[in-house]
């Protein structure tokens, strides 16, 4: 990407790492639910998406880039499996990232800080 002066312009996002965030995924159930899903909440952790350059290798992206993940739903997005023969879909991505974002400020994990009103 380039500013007005033709010169590339990098962008850095500030570092979230949320320890509250990770943790909370114990015993969640998995929001991906891909045909290849286990269906068992002792697997499942906070899954990172890494792509369009949210994330490198040994860089993960912010701790809110994500959703709760069983291990083979986990493995299939990050490409260490298919699901059950199938791709998933860039809608699956976004229901189970909205649907744990949605979990997460239920649970007050997520806060919103509204300087709107202030």
């Amino acid at each position: 990407m380039s500013n007005l002066t033709g010169r590339a312009v990098e962008f850095k996002s500030p570092e979230l790492v949320s320890p509250a965030i990770r943790k909370s995924a114990k015993g969640q159930r998995c929001c991906l639910r891909l045909s290849c899903c286990n269906n068992d909440p002792e697997t499942t952790v906070f899954a990172h998406f890494r792509r369009f350059g949210w994330g490198g290798t040994g860089q993960k992206p912010l701790d809110i880039l994500g959703c709760y993940a069983c291990s083979d739903c986990h493995d299939a997005i990050d490409g260490r499996a298919r699901a059950g023969g199938e791709l998933w879909e860039w809608e699956d991505l976004l229901r189970a990232m909205g649907e744990t974002l949605s979990i997460l400020y239920a649970k007050g994990i997520l806060l919103i800080n509204d300087r709107m009103h202030q």
